[in-house]
């Protein structure tokens, strides 16, 4: 069962890339001038230029990620980017669960 605003139980690094850099791109950002300044989008979305920079470090390390195949840390990433612009996180495959074994 999904709680509502969770993505797919089925993540894929890929698509969850370019779905997350459409709906970045849909709350047009426009950059300040400074690293101190405010980015500010649509529907109130204001961040510090800083903050928006490095969620660009984190693109990049997400796509890396994907590409060596490594999903999980991919995904990591890619929510980590979605909580800062506010955007609904998605659940990780259950697949991906296997490093949080309970200890018995």
């Amino acid at each position: 069962m999904l709680a509502v605003g969770v993505g797919t139980a089925h993540a894929d690094c890929k698509s969850e890339i370019e779905k997350t850099k459409s709906d970045w791109a849909a709350l047009r950002l426009e950059p300040g001038s400074k690293p101190s300044s405010i980015s500010k989008g649509v529907r109130g979305h204001e961040h510090i230029q800083a903050a928006v920079t490095s969620m660009r470090y984190h693109l990049h390390q997400a796509r890396s990620l994907c590409e060596e195949g490594k999903d999980h840390e991919s995904l990591l990433h890619v929510n980590v980017i979605r909580a800062f612009l506010d955007l609904p996180e998605f659940q990780h495959p259950t697949s991906h669960r296997y490093l949080y074994k309970e200890q018995k």
